[in-house]
Protein backbone atom coordinates (compact mmCIF):
# COMPACT_ATOMS: atom_id res chain seq x y z
CA UNK A 1 0.00 0.00 0.00
CA UNK A 2 1.90 3.46 -0.73
CA UNK A 3 0.50 6.71 0.58
CA UNK A 4 1.81 10.28 0.04
CA UNK A 5 4.29 11.87 2.69
CA UNK A 6 5.51 15.29 3.12
CA UNK A 7 8.61 16.41 3.84
CA UNK A 8 9.69 19.90 5.05
CA UNK A 9 12.98 21.07 3.77
CA UNK A 10 14.03 24.66 4.13
CA UNK A 11 10.56 25.38 4.61
CA UNK A 12 9.51 24.36 1.32
CA UNK A 13 6.97 20.79 1.25
CA UNK A 14 7.78 18.09 -1.33
CA UNK A 15 5.57 15.33 -1.26
CA UNK A 16 6.77 11.65 -2.29
CA UNK A 17 5.48 8.35 -2.72
CA UNK A 18 6.24 5.97 0.26
CA UNK A 19 5.29 2.37 0.15
CA UNK A 20 5.49 -0.10 2.94
CA UNK A 21 7.03 -3.34 3.43
CA UNK A 22 7.37 -6.20 5.94
CA UNK A 23 10.58 -7.46 6.65
CA UNK A 24 11.86 -9.95 9.60
CA UNK A 25 12.42 -6.71 11.99
CA UNK A 26 9.06 -4.97 11.30
CA UNK A 27 7.53 -2.70 9.25
CA UNK A 28 10.01 -0.40 6.89
CA UNK A 29 8.94 2.55 4.63
CA UNK A 30 10.72 3.33 1.90
CA UNK A 31 10.66 5.87 -0.79
CA UNK A 32 9.05 4.74 -3.89
CA UNK A 33 8.99 7.72 -5.93
CA UNK A 34 9.55 11.75 -5.67
CA UNK A 35 5.81 13.46 -6.84
CA UNK A 36 7.09 17.04 -6.58
CA UNK A 37 6.48 20.64 -4.53
CA UNK A 38 3.48 20.65 -2.52
CA UNK A 39 0.87 24.14 -3.08
CA UNK A 40 -1.39 24.59 -0.96
CA UNK A 41 -4.19 26.18 -2.75
CA UNK A 42 -7.08 27.92 -0.68
CA UNK A 43 -10.62 27.33 -1.85
CA UNK A 44 -12.17 29.88 -4.05
CA UNK A 45 -15.32 28.49 -4.65
CA UNK A 46 -17.70 25.57 -3.95
CA UNK A 47 -19.03 25.28 -7.56
CA UNK A 48 -20.58 21.83 -8.32
CA UNK A 49 -20.09 19.90 -11.34
CA UNK A 50 -22.96 20.74 -12.83
CA UNK A 51 -22.32 23.98 -12.53
CA UNK A 52 -18.95 23.93 -13.51
CA UNK A 53 -20.40 22.09 -17.21
CA UNK A 54 -23.09 24.98 -17.64
CA UNK A 55 -25.34 22.54 -17.02
CA UNK A 56 -28.76 23.87 -15.51
CA UNK A 57 -31.71 20.89 -14.72
CA UNK A 58 -30.55 18.10 -13.21
CA UNK A 59 -32.08 15.96 -15.77
CA UNK A 60 -29.34 17.85 -17.73
CA UNK A 61 -26.41 16.53 -15.40
CA UNK A 62 -28.13 13.05 -15.12
CA UNK A 63 -28.18 12.52 -19.10
CA UNK A 64 -24.32 13.97 -19.18
CA UNK A 65 -23.04 11.49 -16.72
CA UNK A 66 -25.16 8.52 -18.63
CA UNK A 67 -23.91 9.16 -21.67
CA UNK A 68 -19.52 10.18 -20.91
CA UNK A 69 -17.16 8.04 -20.18
CA UNK A 70 -15.88 6.98 -17.18
CA UNK A 71 -12.32 9.23 -17.55
CA UNK A 72 -14.14 11.71 -19.24
CA UNK A 73 -16.39 12.20 -15.92
CA UNK A 74 -12.75 11.85 -13.91
CA UNK A 75 -11.15 14.36 -15.72
CA UNK A 76 -14.22 16.75 -15.48
CA UNK A 77 -13.93 16.21 -12.19
CA UNK A 78 -10.00 16.87 -11.38
CA UNK A 79 -11.24 20.56 -13.45
CA UNK A 80 -13.63 20.88 -11.05
CA UNK A 81 -11.65 20.84 -8.10
CA UNK A 82 -8.63 22.70 -9.93
CA UNK A 83 -11.18 25.35 -10.98
CA UNK A 84 -12.54 26.04 -7.28
CA UNK A 85 -9.36 26.47 -5.66
CA UNK A 86 -7.76 28.56 -8.58
CA UNK A 87 -4.82 26.80 -9.18
CA UNK A 88 -4.61 27.23 -12.61
CA UNK A 89 -3.00 30.27 -12.78
CA UNK A 90 0.42 31.51 -11.34
CA UNK A 91 2.15 30.42 -14.16
CA UNK A 92 1.05 26.67 -13.66
CA UNK A 93 0.37 24.49 -16.21
CA UNK A 94 -2.54 21.92 -15.49
CA UNK A 95 -4.13 18.91 -18.08
CA UNK A 96 -6.38 16.81 -16.00
CA UNK A 97 -6.77 14.38 -19.15
CA UNK A 98 -3.06 13.81 -19.40
CA UNK A 99 -2.41 13.91 -15.38
CA UNK A 100 0.26 16.52 -15.75
CA UNK A 101 0.42 19.69 -13.51
CA UNK A 102 3.57 21.58 -13.53
CA UNK A 103 5.11 24.55 -12.21
CA UNK A 104 6.37 27.60 -14.31
CA UNK A 105 9.66 25.58 -14.83
CA UNK A 106 8.05 22.13 -16.01
CA UNK A 107 8.92 20.67 -12.71
CA UNK A 108 5.93 18.33 -11.41
CA UNK A 109 3.68 19.92 -8.27
CA UNK A 110 1.40 18.16 -5.84
CA UNK A 111 -1.62 20.07 -4.99
CA UNK A 112 -2.76 19.57 -1.34
CA UNK A 113 -6.75 20.07 -1.42
CA UNK A 114 -9.52 18.73 0.22
CA UNK A 115 -7.52 16.17 2.62
CA UNK A 116 -5.80 14.55 -0.34
CA UNK A 117 -3.07 15.04 -2.60
CA UNK A 118 -3.85 16.14 -6.55
CA UNK A 119 -0.43 15.10 -8.58
CA UNK A 120 0.29 13.31 -11.69
CA UNK A 121 -0.22 9.57 -9.58
CA UNK A 122 -3.21 10.09 -7.92
CA UNK A 123 -4.70 11.50 -10.68
CA UNK A 124 -3.31 8.67 -13.44
CA UNK A 125 -4.61 6.04 -10.82
CA UNK A 126 -8.02 7.69 -10.92
CA UNK A 127 -7.82 8.21 -14.31
CA UNK A 128 -6.84 4.94 -15.27
CA UNK A 129 -9.40 3.30 -12.99
CA UNK A 130 -10.70 -0.03 -14.80
CA UNK A 131 -13.35 -2.73 -15.28
CA UNK A 132 -10.88 -5.56 -13.83
CA UNK A 133 -11.04 -3.11 -10.67
CA UNK A 134 -14.24 -2.45 -10.73
CA UNK A 135 -15.14 -5.87 -10.27
CA UNK A 136 -13.11 -6.34 -7.85
CA UNK A 137 -14.55 -3.38 -6.38
CA UNK A 138 -18.23 -4.23 -5.36
CA UNK A 139 -18.41 -2.10 -2.31
CA UNK A 140 -16.68 0.82 -3.95
CA UNK A 141 -13.89 1.23 -1.37
CA UNK A 142 -11.17 1.59 -4.19
CA UNK A 143 -12.75 4.41 -6.01
CA UNK A 144 -14.02 6.44 -2.85
CA UNK A 145 -9.66 5.55 -2.34
CA UNK A 146 -9.15 7.32 -5.74
CA UNK A 147 -11.03 10.23 -5.86
CA UNK A 148 -10.34 11.08 -1.63
CA UNK A 149 -6.50 10.60 -2.47
CA UNK A 150 -6.74 12.90 -5.23
CA UNK A 151 -8.66 15.47 -2.90
CA UNK A 152 -11.41 15.21 -5.20
CA UNK A 153 -15.25 15.87 -3.27
CA UNK A 154 -18.02 14.50 -5.08
CA UNK A 155 -21.41 14.80 -4.80
CA UNK A 156 -23.43 11.62 -3.79
CA UNK A 157 -25.44 11.25 -6.98
CA UNK A 158 -22.08 11.86 -9.07
CA UNK A 159 -20.17 8.74 -7.22
CA UNK A 160 -23.07 6.53 -7.82
CA UNK A 161 -23.31 7.40 -11.49
CA UNK A 162 -19.52 6.76 -11.35
CA UNK A 163 -19.77 3.37 -9.75
CA UNK A 164 -22.85 2.13 -11.32
CA UNK A 165 -20.94 2.46 -15.02
CA UNK A 166 -17.93 1.06 -13.81
CA UNK A 167 -19.61 -1.88 -12.52
CA UNK A 168 -21.85 -2.16 -15.44
CA UNK A 169 -18.33 -2.09 -17.84
CA UNK A 170 -17.15 -4.27 -15.51
CA UNK A 171 -20.40 -7.20 -15.45
CA UNK A 172 -20.45 -6.59 -19.48
CA UNK A 173 -16.52 -7.93 -19.64
CA UNK A 174 -17.37 -10.86 -17.25
CA UNK A 175 -20.71 -11.69 -19.68
CA UNK A 176 -18.74 -11.73 -22.29
CA UNK A 177 -15.61 -13.84 -21.42
CA UNK A 178 -18.24 -16.63 -19.88
CA UNK A 179 -19.80 -16.61 -23.37
CA UNK A 180 -16.38 -17.18 -25.02
CA UNK A 181 -15.78 -19.63 -21.87
CA UNK A 182 -18.85 -21.50 -23.24
CA UNK A 183 -18.44 -22.38 -26.48
CA UNK A 184 -14.86 -22.79 -26.29
CA UNK A 185 -14.93 -26.42 -25.90
CA UNK A 186 -18.19 -26.30 -28.97
CA UNK A 187 -17.48 -28.86 -31.83
CA UNK A 188 -19.28 -29.37 -34.50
Amino acid sequence: MAFVRVKRINNKEYAYLVANSWTGSGPRQKVAKYLGRVIRPEKAKNEGLAGFLGLTSDSETASWLQKSCFREIAAALVMLELENHNCGGNGLKTNAEKAEFLDEKGKNVVFAINDGFLCSHTAKKLLEYDAEQAAADYSGYSLADSLTAAGIAVDKDVFISLFGKMQAVATAKEQEGAAKGAFKDFYY
